[in-house]
């Protein structure tokens, strides 16, 4: 049975489950930076299958193993979802084609002390560079979100200032107890090749000593630089629309 979560017995089993997930770890994050009693997100647990839903702005996240493809497809027709980001083995139980696909890479982080709390940023700064490398579209949400995140001790942004803008900088958008995603990692075009982009996410990582770094890679997109940082592959994730 998938159950909306609203009891605080299963507020808690839901951040149980996602623990040591990497859609877990989204889904987590949401939850606690911002609560589950906000009309924008909503959660669910499948109490038979543990499987936990998050709807956001009409996209659902799914963490777990789906069993009854057919019943789960239902309940997103229900929901009225109309974007899905999941496993691969979770697209195909419910008969999803992808729109988009990539490796799930992770890399356990050695146990130690985090570094002093980074500088602050400049959010703007940060959004002119990933357009320019074609990883967002939209500021006003993306700032909403990363400042609000920020705030919370939610996300991570860290920088490497230039002489005019930034040379790179890169963003974790989702902690959890044990994990974390690093979500966005760009370079200016001027700097490239020359370790900066490797000599960041270090320094990311650094922040999260004993966690999880997850990375969600584009297909056929930084394998061999994730792979040289030791990162590997632990799942597949489909985005598809309905």
């Amino acid at each position: 049975m998938i159950r909306f979560v609203e009891r605080e017995k299963d507020k808690q089993k839901l951040l149980s489950l996602c623990e040591n997930k990497p859609f877990g770890c989204k889904i987590a994050s949401i939850a606690t930076v911002y609560g589950f009693d906000k009309s924008f997100a909503c959660f669910w647990i499948d109490t038979e299958e543990d499987v936990v839903y998050c709807l956001v702005d009409g996209a659902m996240l799914l963490s777990g193993t789906v069993i009854h493809g057919e019943a789960a497809r239902a309940f997103l027709r229900m929901t009225g979802t109309s974007e899905v980001l999941c496993a691969v083995r979770n697209a195909e139980a419910m008969g999803l084609v992808s729109t988009d696909t990539g490796d799930v890479l992770k890399r356990v982080i050695q146990p130690g002390d985090p570094p002093c709390p980074p500088p602050p940023v400049n959010i703007r700064e940060i959004f002119t560079l990933l357009e320019e490398n074609g990883m967002v579209e939209e500021f006003e949400p993306f700032y909403l979100d990363l400042s609000h995140k920020l705030r919370h001790h939610g996300a991570l942004a860290l920088t490497v200032p230039g002489g005019d803008g930034l040379k790179a900088c890169g963003v974790v958008s989702s902690i959890s107890e044990s994990g974390a995603i690093l979500s966005a990692l760009a370079v200016a075009a001027d700097y490239r090749r020359q370790g900066i982009g490797s000599a960041l996410v270090r320094r990311i990582e650094s922040y999260f000593p004993g966690k999880t770094l997850y990375v969600f890679r584009e297909q056929n997109k930084n394998r061999e630089f994730y792979k040289a940082l030791g990162y590997t592959k632990v799942d597949t994730w489909v985005h598809t629309k309905l």
